[in-house]
């Protein structure tokens, strides 16, 4: 079934001393987009990502953040050495250019920056990206649920409406007759008020009607507005984005029932014609949001 593009979805996983916390959101878009947030360390990781979602949407702005907790490594403490010999000869040479005096202790060594730092062990990215992975599979399920769920509540409104509009397209092919019989009776009445009284051809009457009657037949147009109904209605019941499909589909409703309105004379065939067409807009208005 047709699934809508807006969705939420989270999910946290710890594991090894790392704890993710991942969000996505998905919005309407034309297109398939990606706007993925993550720590400035595992930025490399957002091709994975997108990968891994690739398989889970197929249209939609997809809003992913990622939050990652870890525990403090541990990593060997190290004295930088060429450093502190930088240090110590600049001390010596300040000493004897301007005959200082006293000695550099231990305090003043220790109180000069970056002598001692913590090198960290280098991250191991497939090990983060396994548990990462599953945070951002759960959370995209989630979301995909969600979809799943709003497309159904949209299925259903809008078979409501192709019903409503294959009904009221019923009333107005049960009306075609009475829009020629309308036809002949203004053309008779303004044919008679012309001649004023005089004899009035029926034989010619009946041909300009039957010309009139040729040239605003709407029966090919309300047979093919219910060939469209039905690919609406069986392309709303398919799996995958079908989203492009029903807006192509509902182009040709619409240029079907403003064909319908055009040719019609008839006051309750052109009031049944707006109902169809403000039927269509509102399903417009949803297919916007179908994947």
């Amino acid at each position: 079934m047709a699934a809508s593009m807006t969705g939420y979805g989270r999910a946290e996983i710890e594991d090894s001393g790392l704890k993710f916390s991942t969000e996505i959101n998905t919005v309407n878009n034309r297109f398939l987009e990606y706007q993925i947030r993550l720590p400035k360390s595992l930025m490399q990781l957002e091709n994975n990502i997108k990968n891994l979602l690739g398989n889970k949407f197929n249209r939609g702005k997809v809003m992913v953040t990622v939050n990652l907790e870890q525990e403090q490594a541990e990593g060997a403490i190290m004295l930088d050495e060429p450093r502190a010999d930088a240090y110590f000869r600049i001390y010596q040479l300040l000493k004897e250019r301007y005959s200082l005096k006293g000695d550099l202790s231990m305090h003043d060594f220790a109180s000069l920056p970056d002598l001692v730092k913590v090198e960290k062990q280098e991250e191991d990215l497939e090990r983060i990206w396994n548990i990462m992975k599953r945070a951002v599979e759960k959370a995209a399920d989630a979301t995909c649920a969600m979809r799943t769920a709003e497309g159904a509540n949209l299925v259903r409104d809008m078979l409501a409406r192709v019903a409503e509009i294959r009904k009221t397209t019923g009333e107005i092919e049960a009306l075609a007759g009475q829009n020629i019989k309308l036809y002949q009776d203004r053309l008779k009445s303004r044919i008679g008020e012309l001649l004023q009284g005089a004899e009035v051809d029926e034989q010619r009457i009946a041909i300009e009607v039957a010309l009139w009657a040729d040239k605003s037949d709407i029966t090919e147009e309300c047979v093919r507005l219910k060939s469209h109904l039905e690919q609406f209605e069986s392309s709303l019941t398919e799996s995958g984005p079908v989203g492009k499909r029903l807006n192509f589909i509902l182009q040709e409703l619409n240029r079907e029932t403003n064909t319908i309105g055009d040719k019609s004379a008839f006051y309750e065939i052109s009031r049944r014609v707006i109902n169809v067409k403000e039927e269509i807009e509102r399903l417009r208005e949803q297919v916007q949001n179908i994947e």
